[in-house]
């Protein structure tokens, strides 16, 4: 396969030359030559021994044989193929001084390592200014990712979704903690902690991360009966009330179990599952993300003096085999979320080390996720104490964000959402969704409940008003004899991924009074996401686009005030309307006033 080629200038006389003359003017006349590298790169995730036995079978014997005794932490083996001899020899070197394997046949280059081994390969291969070398390792480390199925679109977070690809996600820090070191004390009591955490949704937080035990440098840990007795009442309240997931951050099973029975969607384990036996068959049996940290000895001990090999691939590798644990335990492998864990046993100039290479974490395959939020290595940097340390949180995570990392772990949750929403712009031309929701409503005083529905649509977090149309009028379907309804369509643009869409109209809904007693039924207000961009889903509780809404005269002639030209269903929304058979009366009623204010 031809790859793009490494550019020589040569000098008139076929020599390669840079130099310049005595005035500092050139004097050769440049030629442009292209030198073309061919190779093919395959690669294996093998974390079980099923996984590597299905690796095996996809190779020839004399490979097989040659990867006959593989180390425990291979987890990952490729097959390089072609002509990049030299840049494939700096990739394998390394390699090789990793602990990995490297067997070669002629043009073709077998390896299998560890992901921290493979890392010092792809850099070895990326600095050593050989012909083919940044491309090589370019398409190795894309190759890894890829074997991981790297979450593009909204991680499931049983009836909420984490949108890990749609753009950085904010996760909010809630310690209900006496000791937390920058808020703890706070939120312990559950009102304050309840109070905090509706002030997050409102500020435009993702997922909220409940914690009951200080993870700080020198922490005690505290017995599972007290976790749960700071940590299941928030929980409890927040399930029923809040429409974002709840993530709790333990590494005991008996927290985490009754927690996900409490409602709780996602767990956040410091130790990556290590600290206790039961944690990841608690995982795979209620089918939710976790989170994997990296953290050097526990919390009691982690900063007396971390010491490192090599930082990046020393935490690569932990990673690595924190992915095989949770694999063997029945974990999904497209719910694993990993953390390279800044500030849990790491020195500043780790921590620095770290966030230089955040992209390299990118080759688990997992989202990425990173805790800078008030850490100590701001406060060494900046010399300020943890509630003056926004700014420097806010740098780390905009280069994070150019790094590729999904989740931020924040205490700051409105500056630090407004910091990454600019950083998506410029780094992955991240735009809000375009998207039209239809209101209706028959009972009490239609028109006032349209106006209050539409109010609180404009106060949805990351969500803007772009446009109402007119209300109009029109004759109820189905078989309930009822009041005409009056409808309109708004369309806005929205951080809120559909799921989460759907669920803030349905509390909405609530709030305005709505009682789901009777199918077809007259109803106090109605909110329903009608198109969503041009994006697709289809769950039991969100189906975009609406499937009725091509039918519906209601919708459609409101939603053809505002944008005739939008299409779905190979149509647009003004040919939609024009083939409607005749049937359901629809008038004009007038605008909606009050909307602006």
């Amino acid at each position: 396969m031809p790859m793009p080629g490494h550019r020589r200038r040569i000098g008139r006389g076929g020599q390669e030359t840079g130099g310049l003359g005595p005035n500092r003017w050139p004097r050769v006349t440049w030629i442009e030559v292209a030198v073309t590298v061919e190779f093919t790169i395959h690669t294996w995730e093998a974390y079980t021994p099923a996984a590597r036995r299905r690796v095996l079978s996809e190779l020839d014997v004399a490979d097989r044989a040659a990867l006959a005794d593989l180390p425990p932490g291979a987890y990952h083996i490729g097959l390089i193929r072609g002509k990049p001899r030299d840049a494939a020899a700096a990739l394998a070197t390394a390699v090789e001084r990793r602990g990995g394997i490297v067997r070669r046949r002629g043009d073709a280059w077998l390896v299998a390592a560890s992901l921290g081994g493979w890392w010092q390969g792809i850099a070895a291969a990326r600095a050593s200014g050989v012909p083919g070398g940044c491309e090589l390792a370019r398409r190795v480390e894309a190759c890894l990712i890829e074997d991981g199925g790297q979450a593009q679109g909204d991680m499931p977070c049983r009836d909420r979704v984490l949108p890990v690809g749609r753009r950085t996600a904010i996760m909010g820090v809630l310690n209900v903690t006496p000791d937390s070191f920058s808020d703890g004390g706070l939120h312990l009591h559950p009102e304050a902690a309840l109070a905090r955490a509706r002030e997050m949704v409102a500020e435009g937080v993702d997922v909220i991360d409940i914690g009951g035990e200080s993870s700080r440098p020198g922490a005690e840990p505290v017995s599972a009966a007290e976790e749960l007795a700071r940590v299941l009442p928030v929980v409890e309240r927040l399930a029923g009330e809040v429409t974002v997931p709840l993530s709790v951050d333990t590494y005991k099973a008996e927290v985490a179990e009754r927690a996900l029975a409490a409602g709780a969607h996602m767990i956040n384990d410091i130790s990556a599952l290590r600290f206790d036996p039961g944690m990841a068959e608690v995982v795979a049996a209620h089918e939710v993300p976790v989170v994997l940290m990296h953290m050097q000895g526990t919390p009691r001990d982690m900063q007396r003096n971390p010491i490192y090999e090599a930082v990046v691939p020393d935490i690569l590798d932990f990673l690595d085999t924190a992915i095989g644990r949770a694999l063997a335990a029945g974990v999904h492998r497209d719910l694993i979320l990993v953390d390279p864990g800044i500030g849990f046993g790491k020195t500043l100039s780790h921590n620095l080390e770290i966030l230089r290479d955040l992209d390299a974490f990118r080759l688990t395959g997992c989202p990425v996720l990173v805790g800078p939020s008030r850490k100590s290595f701001i406060g060494n940097i900046l010399d300020l104490p943890p509630l003056l340390r926004l700014e420097g949180t806010a740098a780390t995570v905009a280069l994070g964000v150019k790094a590729g990392v999904s989740v931020v772990r924040v205490h700051d949750v409105e500056a630090i959402r407004r910091t990454a929403r600019v950083a998506d712009a410029i780094v992955r031309g991240y735009r809000p969704a375009r998207a039209f929701l239809s209101l209706g409503a028959n009972l009490g005083d239609p028109v006032a409940q349209l106006r209050e529905a539409v109010r609180r649509i404009r106060t949805m977090p990351g969500t803007r008003l772009v446009a109402c149309s007119s209300v109009y009028r029109t004759e109820p379907v189905g078989p309930v004899a009822q009041d005409w309804f009056f409808n309109l369509v708004v369309e806005i643009e929205t951080e809120l991924d559909p799921v989460r869409l759907v669920a803030e109209g349905l509390r909405i809904e609530a709030e305005l009074g709505r009682r789901r007693m009777m199918r077809w039924g007259p109803r106090v207000i109605d909110i329903d996401l009608v198109l969503y961009g041009e994006e697709r889903v289809d769950r039991p509780d969100c189906r975009v686009p609406h499937p009725e809404s091509h039918r519906r005269r209601f919708v459609l002639q409101p939603l053809v005030e505002l944008a005739p030209d939008v299409r779905w269903r190979g149509r647009t929304a003004r040919e939609h309307l024009d083939h409607l058979p005749p049937g359901q009366a629809l008038e004009y009623w007038g605008p909606l006033y009050d909307t602006a204010g």
